[in-house]
């Protein structure tokens, strides 16, 4: 079942690509190789988001023990054992009681541990002189990926022998990493539930998470399938998704700028070049926002819901901009059929992907709006509306239905979700999971918990990772927040694409409409949520703060000159007028890049002095900022 969703999803995601490589050799070509833009912006940030990802290697056989069934070691002489080290498999709280022996029939007393976190390795003290060691798990589920005992941190005891039944405990030595409890290692943050819940739909076991549709899950599990059960493994589809995403936003930005630069007359050059800079612009912004680095490369699913929330209102944009006068109907249904299918992909995943459809409806409208607006310049307007809507019908609940329907067929083939059919499964987990959001979620308590507001201004990051590393001292930390400039300089850019839905100035309203729309789809459900809330609930909102940066930075010193001239700019007066503009953009895009590398050690979990971290890192009210501990 998992490889007939993975078929039916590729082929439409095929079809998808295609389309935006129409779109991408038409006009990119003709732009004199301006593409490379995008692609470099693309290529060096994929340098960064691939760079320290996680470990590559990692032990998969797996050791799965019977409750009250011993496995018995033998180190062949009696040894020193001052740590047992052990990663745990797919399951967390299990306890296990370890016996110890000189001669292997005379035992000590049980000593009791409980596994920790799902995939992470974990090191405990022992400080004791043994030759044997039994080990019987007093819970059922006991799952372990490999298991060590030291004479000291760095030296590990050779096990001569080791019961039939307990083979996979020791069978992948040389995948053991001495410094075990870090990121690159271990599960950290949401990786408890999605990479664990990806393991087990490969597996066919009962699944851990199921608070969220499983499409986002299932994508996942494509990066383990190909590299293994690593921390490379469960976090590579995220952040492939998270470089991929700047693709259809450099192209949404592209498509705007041509917008506002067709107002620009005879100067057609520096209009194609003056797009692709704007475009660029605003991409780097974006690709540079530590939230975007930050959330898409943790082993979690936003990534991908993120992904197709940008494709689907690229789509709906391309839809605004259509020529509807002169355009055959069908060609106008296009946009409309793939916005429809990111967004039935954007619900599977999350439901906050409905927000996006909601925003979506609402800029599908103002378009229709528009057009009776216009309708008069318009060839059967009536009839062209109303069949229309008819496709909308399939395109934005049929289609999208199926896509979330289908998603949860590899469901079925697990063990002990929910008992029954299909349907049974699929409407016990829709009631289970409105539970979880309105009735479990609005009780809930966390440290890292944060209002709404509180992410308008950056106010608290949210620590994901945290390690302080023996002997050096260095600290380890990876938070969840935005890059400052591009936040704190969102907010201005909002209330100016909001005055200029309304400035008599403004060439063309539908633009900044659209950037306040989709941004407000995503802020307006958290205002009205009585439940908790997170600052990574605002990443969507990134999207369109970075594009009215680059709105505001251009609209605000160009198109104000040009609605005063009485004449059509001159390419001369055009890029005069640009200059000035252009430059602030450049100490923007230079101010978020150096950010970035600033902030660098605690978004990645570079290792960092404390002083280092005081000293650079907290300004102001940001002293409070807890980026290590």
């Amino acid at each position: 079942m998992l490889i007939f969703l993975i078929v039916v999803i590729s082929i439409i995601f095929v079809f998808g690509l295609l389309y935006i490589w129409q779109f991408w050799r038409t006009n990119f070509y003709k732009r004199h190789k301006n593409w490379l833009v995008c692609t470099i912006i693309v290529a060096v940030y994929a340098a960064f988001a691939f760079t320290n990802l996680g470990n590559l290697s990692s032990p998969q056989t797996r050791f799965f023990g019977e409750q009250n069934t011993s496995v018995e070691i033998d180190f062949g002489a009696i040894a020193p054992v001052e740590y047992i080290q052990f990663m745990t498999g797919a399951s967390y709280g299990q306890i296990f009681m370890l016996e110890f022996s000189y001669d292997g029939e005379n035992w000590s007393d049980g000593f009791f541990m409980e596994t920790g976190r799902a995939f992470a390795w974990d090191i405990r003290s022992l400080i004791v002189q043994t030759r044997f060691v039994r080990l019987t798990p007093t819970t059922d589920q006991f799952f372990i990926m490999e298991m060590a005992f030291r004479t000291a941190v760095d030296t590990f005891i050779p096990v001569v022998y080791v019961s039939e039944n307990g083979a996979a405990l020791f069978d992948e030595w040389h995948l053991i990493p001495l410094q075990a409890l870090d990121y690159m290692h271990s599960t950290y943050f949401d990786e408890i539930y999605y990479p664990k819940t990806a393991y087990q739909l490969i597996h066919g076991m009962e699944i851990y998470e199921w608070t969220h549709p499983p499409l986002g899950k299932v994508i996942l599990a494509w990066g383990i399938e190909i590299f293994g059960m690593t921390p490379f493994g469960w976090r590579f589809m995220g952040t492939l998704a998270g470089v991929l995403m700047l693709i259809p936003f450099y192209l949404l930005a592209l498509a705007i700028f041509d917008d506002i630069n067709k107002y620009v007359q005879n100067a057609q050059k520096s209009r194609s070049s003056d797009s692709v800079f704007w475009a660029g612009f605003a991409t780097l912004v974006f690709a540079f926002d530590f939230m975007h680095y930050v959330q898409t490369r943790v082993g979690a699913i936003d990534s991908f819901v993120i992904l197709f929330i940008v494709a689907m209102f690229y789509f709906m944009y391309k839809y605004g901009r259509l020529d509807f006068a002169n355009l055959p109907l069908l060609k106008t249904f296009v946009p409309l059929l793939f916005c429809g299918i990111f967004m039935g992909f954007a619900i599977a995943t999350k439901w906050f992907g409905f927000y996006g459809a909601a925003g979506i409806a609402v800029i599908f409208f103002v378009i229709t709006g528009r057009n009776f607006v216009l309708r008069k310049q318009i060839p059967n307007f009536y009839k062209r509306t109303a069949l229309t809507f008819a496709a909308c019908v399939g395109f934005f609940i049929v289609i999208p239905v199926s896509i979330y329907a289908i998603s949860y067929i590899p469901y079925g083939g697990v063990s002990s979700l929910y008992y029954g059919g299909f349907w049974e499964i699929f409407y016990l987990n829709q009631l289970d999971m409105l539970n979880f959001h309105l009735v479990t979620m609005l009780d809930a308590e966390h440290t890292f918990a944060s209002p709404w507001w509180e992410w308008l201004v950056n106010w608290r990051p949210m620590l994901y990772y945290d390690l302080t590393l023996p002997v050096s001292n260095l600290r380890q930390g990876i938070s969840a927040f935005g890059n400052p400039i591009v936040w704190w300089g969102g907010l201005p850019a909002l209330l100016y694409t909001v005055y200029k839905i309304f400035a008599k100035s403004t060439k063309n309203a539908f633009i900044p409409l659209f950037l306040v729309i989709g941004y407000m789809a995503f802020l307006v459900p958290w205002l009205i949520a009585g439940r908790v809330t997170f600052i990574y609930y605002y990443f969507p909102n990134v999207i369109f703060l970075s594009l009215m940066i680059a709105y505001a930075i251009k609209e605000n010193i160009l198109l104000e000159k040009l609605g005063n001239l009485k004449k059509p700019a001159k390419s001369a007066k055009f890029v005069k007028n640009h200059i000035s503009n252009r430059t602030i953009a450049c100490i923007f895009a230079i101010i978020t890049m150096a950010l970035f590398l600033l902030f660098y050690p605690v978004i990645t979990g570079i290792p960092v002095t404390l002083e280092f971290v005081v000293t650079f890192l907290r300004w102001g009210f940001m002293r409070e900022w807890l980026l290590v501990v």
